[in-house]
């Protein structure tokens, strides 16, 4: 372009977004992509030196992508990122190993990882350790980064959740399991364990992993606890048989993650409850000081079926723990529930729609208002209306002619999205992640998570 007088102008280059940030030992690059950035995310590359992501390496001069996440970058020997795109960060900066949690996490990884080889061979059992700890002190992040550093070590630990509000390798709404004997997807938007490593879910960058899953269908624990504590006890027996069947395994030992609770008297029943059920032996605090105190006054003599002592740790949680209130985590149960029917930004998964009758699916669904001093409690059939639209139901591995105990407590075969209810024409528009018909298997229709915007647009 030109101007009478000035003549040519040079065009002026855009004003690059990428830097290089730089970590001593033991320090960290925290980051948080906006969920309203119109980019694909956040772009890292490992320059020189080692980091990791919950305990899952990054590959030298390998660009990874990062989205609708709140997360951090650790190294222990220090490193060099490349960083490009929209984000909000900072470096946090430590004197001395000592002075970051980070060092006890890796401390208790090594003692948990001595327990592992004493147990190798078939010589006797793997450590089962329980995080606990109130909202928001990173539970999931080191349950994963435990999961991450043994398998690391060639281990095959077992991870557990029965916290409904987190989803492992499962939507919302469940308690399950599964064996993590391969290396863990560092690109997981919500840094937990999400869906996208899962066998229906596409193709995937890293190994499958194969979950065992039981529906829930609530956000919280004390909204039917009679029921969570029957799924809880049917997720335990699942652990047990794979512990029992499997030397790997077994010596690998499980990492259970569990519901925020605080020291009130009816929320550490519920940890209780899972101490007992999967046999653990350590069981470690996160930032709680009441809650260590009484649990170690309740399991001081108390030990495990094996004969065990149990151990109760008390460990600070991360200064770097983020905030997840909950327009956050609705946000991200929405963006797990688009990425099992879609994929996401890697993979992109072509969903099955069918038109049934209404006379074609059998559907039940849970009380409206349990009695929580009941706990013989069963699922009802449900009436198709509109209201079912958009809602996401569990399909049980169970059969229709089964009684609505044996469904109820059934485990789960994958989901299904209502696209549509047309009332009348008795039919129902359904999404699923694989071609073929529902056949015997009956639904599941909870009360959470809440319907999801129209999948269809």
């Amino acid at each position: 372009m030109s101007i009478p007088g000035l003549g040519e102008i040079a065009p002026q280059p855009s004003p690059s977004t990428t830097r290089t940030i730089t970590l001593r030992p033991f320090w960290e690059w925290r980051f948080q992509v906006p969920r309203s950035s119109s980019g694909p995310g956040v772009s890292v590359r490992l320059l020189s030196g080692t980091a990791e992501r919950d305990g899952t390496e990054l590959a030298l001069n390998h660009n990874y992508t990062f989205a609708r996440t709140k997360s951090k970058i650790l190294t222990y020997t220090g490193c060099s990122l490349e960083v490009s795109g929209e984000v909000e960060d900072y470096v946090a900066q430590c004197a001395a190993p000592e002075d970051t949690p980070m060092l006890s996490y890796l401390n208790l990884h090594f003692t948990l990882q001595t327990q592992r080889r004493s147990s190798s061979g078939g010589r006797g059992r793997g450590p089962r350790v329980m995080i606990c700890g109130p909202h928001n002190t990173g539970k999931t992040t080191l349950a994963r980064t435990l999961a991450a550093l043994a398998t690391r070590m060639g281990e095959q630990p077992l991870v557990a959740n029965v916290d409904p509000r987190e989803g492992l390798l499962s939507l919302p709404g469940t308690v399950s399991a599964a064996v993590f004997g391969t290396i863990m997807d560092v690109e997981e938007p919500t840094g937990g364990f999400g869906v996208s490593s899962t066998p229906c879910s596409g193709p995937s960058l890293v190994p499958v992993k194969l979950p065992m899953v039981y529906y829930y269908g609530r956000e919280k624990v004390e909204e039917d606890m009679p029921l969570w504590k029957d799924l809880v006890t049917k997720l335990a027996s699942s652990v047990r048989a794979k512990l029992s069947s499997d030397d790997a395994v077994r010596s690998g030992g499980l990492v259970l993650d569990t519901p925020a609770v605080t020291a009130v008297k009816g929320e550490v029943e519920i940890l209780l409850h899972a101490v007992r059920e999967f046999a653990v032996n350590i069981v470690v605090v996160l930032g709680s000081a009441g809650l260590n105190a009484s649990l170690q006054t309740i399991l001081e003599n108390e030990k495990t079926t094996y004969g065990e002592p149990i151990t109760v740790v008390l460990l600070d949680k991360s200064d770097g723990v983020a905030e997840r209130d909950r327009d956050f985590m609705k946000f991200l149960r929405e963006a797990a529930i688009k990425e099992y029917f879609f994929g996401d930004s890697k993979r992109t998964l072509s969903p099955f729609t069918q038109s049934v009758g209404f006379d074609d699916v059998v559907i039940f669904k849970a009380p409206d208002e349990p009695d929580l001093y009941n706990s013989h409690q069963t699922l009802e059939s449900a009436e198709i209306t509109a209201e079912m639209s958009h809602w996401t139901l569990a399909v049980m591995n169970a059969s229709v002619n089964d009684p609505p105990e044996t469904i109820q407590q059934a485990p789960v075969l994958g989901f299904v999205a209502v696209a549509d209810v047309d009332e009348d024409r008795r039919r129902l528009k359904i999404l699923s992640p694989v071609s073929g018909r529902l056949g015997n298997r009956p639904l599941v229709w909870g009360r959470w998570p809440e319907p999801y915007i129209n999948l269809l647009g």
